[in-house]
């Protein structure tokens, strides 16, 4: 097995690295990582993500938001997570169990004196609250499962950024399951901190393998960053991935109420209405025309509402409260 280091916290060049490996270098052999990323909140493949996150809390907090091309639930990282990946070769779909591959995992904890248990189809838990989730996903006859260690995470974050209304969002997006979570750390006497603890796994996961490690060349690095360029850092990707759906926020402010009903394709509007008692002196289908075709992003609404009388169609309400509204905030 080769054991290879990102050496970055930097969530696109670690999901790239994986991408890369997975797909574009054949190294003839399995592949091991642990890595960790800055905050960030990932979401599966095939989710909606404005379903996922707090868009609000994520933008204020500076909170990355990004895609892997593997499917389940979104996962909040920061540097108190570490996350492992193994990249197999010859496996086919009908052998690509999670359990199979959780199994090295919970003997090297196991090792560490932690007792863990398998819940539902990929989880991982202690005393019945979860603290590792995995995904996995298959190219040609590459398969790539990875998945998250809870070690030190701030968890009061991970409930803010996961914590939307998906009431008022509607789409065929895949869906997470939230659970009660915890932290490794706890569980561990010796007041160990996370470098000691991912060099204690990698040695215990590693320790029956013939092992080397791989140090990516110049041009591993070149191609990686590609990936990171045109495709992880990509709004396309990460937001225009959406599958079709439907969004309705609405807020009461001293001028009224007012509510936006958005349908959203591949992230940009394509239909909207607004509705309210604000107190407006003009017809509202002008604004909504000007939404039309506009990216579903914070700035790109504020460089529509620049250009609009905003007393003159919303009264008293001013244009930071419909911005507010408008992203969910």
């Amino acid at each position: 097995m080769i054991y290879i280091e990102t050496a970055s916290f930097t969530p696109s060049v670690n999901l790239a690295f994986e991408e890369y490996f997975l797909k574009y270098l054949d190294m003839g052999d399995d592949i091991f990582m642990l890595w960790r990323n800055e905050p960030t909140i990932v979401v599966g493949r095939f989710q909606n993500t404005l379903e996922e996150i707090n868009q609000a809390y994520t933008e204020s907090n500076n909170i990355n938001v990004i895609r892997r091309i593997s499917g389940g639930g979104a996962v909040y990282h920061d540097l108190g997570n570490l996350c492992f990946t193994f990249i197999l070769r010859n496996v086919t779909p009908k052998s690509a169990d999670f359990s199979k591959f959780t199994i090295p995992v919970v003997k090297a904890l196991a090792q560490m004196g932690i007792r863990t248990e398998t819940s539902g189809r990929n989880d991982l838990t202690i005393n019945g609250k979860k603290f590792s989730g995995n995904a996995m996903a298959l190219h040609k006859n590459q398969f790539l499962f990875h998945g998250t260690l809870l070690f030190d995470s701030d968890l009061e974050v991970l409930g803010q950024v996961l914590n939307v209304s998906t009431d008022k969002i509607e789409s065929k997006g895949i869906k997470s399951v939230r659970s009660r979570v915890t932290n490794i750390k706890p569980y561990i006497a010796s007041g160990m901190q996370i470098e000691e603890f991912k060099q204690t796994l990698k040695k215990l996961i590693l320790a029956n393998e013939k092992q080397t490690e791989y140090i990516p060349t110049a041009e591993d690095r070149t191609a990686i960053q590609k990936l990171v360029e045109t495709k992880y850092l990509a709004w396309e990707w990460n937001f225009g991935n959406n599958p079709t759906s439907k969004i309705r926020y609405r807020r009461r402010y001293a001028g009224g109420k007012v509510e936006f009903n958005f349908e959203l394709e591949k992230g940009f509007i394509k239909s909207c209405q607004i509705k309210g008692d604000f107190l407006g002196l003009c017809e509202i289908d002008e604004v909504e025309e000007r939404l039309i075709n506009t990216r579903y992003t914070a700035d790109d609404v504020q460089n529509v509402f620049a250009t609009i009388d905003i007393q003159k169609h919303f009264g008293s309400i001013t244009k930071e409260e419909i911005l507010l509204c408008i992203m969910g905030a």
